[in-house]
């Protein structure tokens, strides 16, 4: 990280720059999801825990390389794999 801001208002704007970054990699990933779920034909296809299970082993191995708090990170990743099993069931509750 570079140099500590020592102004709410220039670290919310930093943390503002930051999310606009993100915002179009989650749109993409969200397309994504949602191109993943047309290729399940079973329900049961939504949450592969394998596929949980590498993503979020993926994220703390990662993080080990920074001075993070991977807790938090893997929590993160973990909320929003839920949200993206959440949408899933609910599309494909729509499907019939």
């Amino acid at each position: 990280m570079k140099k500590k801001i020592n102004n709410l208002k220039d670290v919310r704007n930093a943390i503002d720059a930051i999310d606009n970054k993100i915002f179009p990699l989650m749109i993409k990933r969200s397309q994504l999801v949602n191109n993943a779920l047309e290729l399940k034909s079973l329900k049961s296809e939504i949450r592969d825990p394998k596929r949980i299970k590498q993503i979020l082993d993926k994220i703390e191995k990662k993080s080990a390389q920074y001075d993070v708090n991977k807790k938090l990170l893997r929590l993160i990743w973990k909320s929003m794999i839920e949200c993206y099993i959440e949408h899933e069931n609910k599309e494909f509750k729509k499907r019939k």
